[in-house]
């Protein structure tokens, strides 16, 4: 991944490492407290797990399982997007992008679009990837045209997918091919 310096201070895209998984379990903690209608996960049940638990998921951007880190120059996690390539047979050239995280402190500057933009292009250098997939809050309508402008579209949206203390959040499905 390159450094992309249109932040305040320069701001490195990687993909995350197993040194990098309690800073990942910090951020994700965080984003999961205070924007429990973003997530199907939730903080109740994911605030007690050991950080080493999430180290499966960082694998490598060639195997199309993958999450990638945006760190500020003191190397502090500010964010980060997740990719997890189907693994049956007839649905491996699918991908779903999962847990986009900006810490609060870092949001609104440019660092989830960079993610976006990071992660299509790891995407597209995995033979026999052609697509990505996920899901949104339909509600977070900054977030869903983040995804528009990277060239996600739309397909479905599912009513009440998740509920949040009694409250019911629709799911936009969102699709991106890969290669024109």
């Amino acid at each position: 991944m390159n450094p992309t310096t249109a932040f305040t201070s320069p701001v490195q895209i990687r993909p995350l490492v197993a040194a990098d998984a309690a800073a990942y379990k910090t951020l994700r903690d965080e984003a999961l407290r205070t924007a429990p209608d973003a997530f199907t996960s939730d903080y109740e049940s994911s605030v007690g797990r050991d950080a080493s638990e999430y180290v499966a998921r960082f694998g490598a951007p060639e195997s199309g399982q993958f999450f990638l880190g945006a760190f500020d120059a003191a190397g502090q996690l500010l964010g980060c997007l997740g990719c997890e390539r189907k693994q049956r047979i007839k649905q491996r050239h699918c991908a779903v992008v999962v847990g986009m995280m900006v810490a609060p402190r870092a949001q609104r500057q440019g660092i989830g679009q960079h993610l976006v933009a990071d992660c299509i292009e790891a995407a597209r250098r995995v033979p026999g990837l052609t697509q990505l997939v996920l899901t949104v809050t339909a509600s977070n309508t900054h977030v869903v045209r983040l995804y528009e402008q990277a060239g996600f579209r739309a397909w479905g949206l599912l009513p009440n997918a998740i509920v949040v203390d009694g409250v019911g959040f629709d799911k936009l499905h969102m699709v991106r091919v890969l290669h024109d």
